[in-house]
């Protein structure tokens, strides 16, 4: 019997002095200490004692606002564009307008005449070759003109050609041979350039027109090239 109360004895014993012990713990100052560090509050901390701490080289986005665009900055007349002078819904372009724009910016085009060739010239007018071109817009068209002519026997010898939209030879925009004495079968290069305005639609032809004034004159392997160029 001793021995079960000497056990009930010290459970007794070790119970009161965890009570105790808890009660200290609860109300002595290092026991207050021990119990709020579970429920520290380290938002408090930061702001308190870290944060003031922080590396101050770098600016918070307050900071940086405000010294690299204070308000208001970009209203400042002439910083920049407003909406209604970038944008406006009313404004549009007439068909008219917008061709005028669009006009210089038309393609070219392109049309060619030549091939091998031996024509003998008189002394009358005559058409040795023709190119022609449909404008797509206003504009001109340049067009340009290359050929030999040779004697055909020897002697001197005299041959005139144009770039015309007629039958005859044009004095105003002449091309010239002359080769005073020539042997058989010498030659000369003849060629030239010219401008013609036209008209969208109208189609336009160009002719090289050659006479001879002298001699046994015979024209070879002429060649045309026409060139529309928007105005």
């Amino acid at each position: 019997m001793s021995s079960r109360r000497s056990v009930r004895r010290a459970l007794v014993a070790l119970l009161v002095g965890v009570l105790v012990g808890g009660g200290l713990m609860a109300v002595t100052p290092a026991g207050a200490q021990v119990s709020s560090s579970v429920a520290t509050n380290w938002k408090k901390i930061w702001k308190k004692n870290l944060k003031p701490l922080a590396d101050k080289r770098y600016y918070t986005k307050a900071q940086s606002d405000a010294k690299y665009q204070p308000k208001g900055s970009y209203e400042t007349a002439g910083s920049g564009y407003t909406k209604a002078e970038t944008y406006s819904k009313t404004e549009t372009y007439t068909k008219a307008e917008i061709d005028a724009k669009v006009a210089p910016l038309v393609n070219s085009v392109a049309a060619t005449a030549g091939g091998e060739q031996i024509v003998a010239l008189t002394s009358a007018d005559q058409v040795v070759r023709s190119v022609s071109i449909m404008p797509p817009a206003n504009g001109n068209v340049i067009v340009s003109s290359s050929a030999y002519v040779w004697a055909s026997a020897a002697g001197d010898l005299g041959a005139r050609c144009s770039l015309t939209t007629t039958d005859a030879v044009d004095f105003d925009f002449l091309q010239y041979v002359n080769l005073p004495g020539a042997l058989l079968a010498e030659s000369e290069v003849v060629s030239g350039t010219r401008g013609f305005a036209v008209t969208k639609g109208n189609l336009l032809t160009v002719n090289l027109v050659c006479d001879e004034f002298s001699g046994t004159a015979t024209l070879s392997d002429s060649a045309l090239t026409a060139i529309f160029a928007p105005s």
